[in-house]
């Protein structure tokens, strides 16, 4: 049986929350609303129960005394962090990838037959957007012998390890297309009834690794033709905003494109970019 906490233990006091917000700022920028303080006291008790502790202080404490690289502090991000998401969400982006953008890098000469095609899906949470552009891009260049390679990057390790393994229940693929679905999902069977994984020529296209978005260097080597960031800016201050997005730019090659959420909007000039519809933004050299 679970301990139980007493019922006043159970919200975080505000100078406790404050504490905690600015831990989840320094390691990785995120600006933790004040609203969500509910929300983090429910998530930081699981955290507490694993651990056998006795109070939010003496969690706190244990965090304040560890190194970067600790378990327990990729534990924590991991319990703070957000991540919603589905197959084909803001779908108009995904159609415009498919009837815009790869046929001009195609007629550009950007990719070619020797020349793969490098996409970026930047806060990648549980894997449903870098499978949605695998399965869009494949459409096009073609699963098994067409060229194109995809990075997936989040700073939580849980949602990672989902992404990584491909397979989602019936309910979370209902937003792929009858096509796609017959074409690039497996049934499972046994005790995986009811689940679907993505064929290994859908998964051998994205390579999935954790990023913290305000480390000095990404360590990303090749630039990127496209680059999805959608929904992550949200959650970060103005200043950190700003970094981030010179940072992705950077990455950019010249006319490559950058997706945001619809409800990011950007000033382009301020990052070399040019606005070529609603969120979606390409890079002028």
């Amino acid at each position: 049986m679970e301990e139980e906490f007493p019922k006043e233990q159970m919200i975080l006091s505000r100078a406790l929350f404050v504490r905690f917000q600015n831990m989840v700022y320094e390691i990785c920028g995120i600006s933790l609303a004040n609203t969500k303080r509910t929300m983090l006291s429910v998530r930081l008790l699981r955290r507490l129960r694993a651990l056998n502790l006795s109070s939010f202080e003496d969690y706190l404490n244990l965090l304040e005394s560890l190194n970067r690289s600790d378990d327990e502090l990729q534990a924590f991000l991991n319990v703070v962090t957000t991540n919603k998401t589905d197959f084909y969400r803001e779908n108009y982006h995904f159609e415009f990838l498919k009837n815009h953008v790869l046929p001009e890098l195609q007629t550009s000469r950007k990719i070619s037959v020797g020349v793969p095609l490098h996409i970026w899906s930047a806060g990648c949470s549980s894997g449903e957007e870098p499978y949605t552009i695998a399965m869009e891009v494949a459409e096009v260049l073609g699963a098994i012998n067409g060229r194109f390679e995809i990075l997936a990057t989040d700073i939580s390790t849980k949602v990672l390890h989902s992404a990584i393994q491909g397979i989602y229940s019936e309910q979370e693929i209902m937003p792929i297309p009858q096509p796609q679905k017959y074409k690039y999902l497996m049934h499972g069977a046994g005790e995986q009834k009811g689940f679907y994984r993505f064929v290994p020529e859908i998964r051998k296209h994205i390579t999935f690794g954790r990023m913290n978005f305000v480390a000095d260097d990404y360590g990303i080597p090749q630039r990127m033709h496209v680059i999805f960031c959608r929904n992550v800016l949200i959650y970060f201050d103005a200043e950190t905003r700003h970094a981030i997005l010179q940072k992705l730019c950077a990455q950019l090659t010249a006319r490559g494109y950058l997706f945001l959420g619809h409800s990011e909007s950007i000033k382009p000039n301020n990052f070399r970019l040019e606005k070529i519809s609603p969120t979606i933004y390409r890079r002028l050299h």
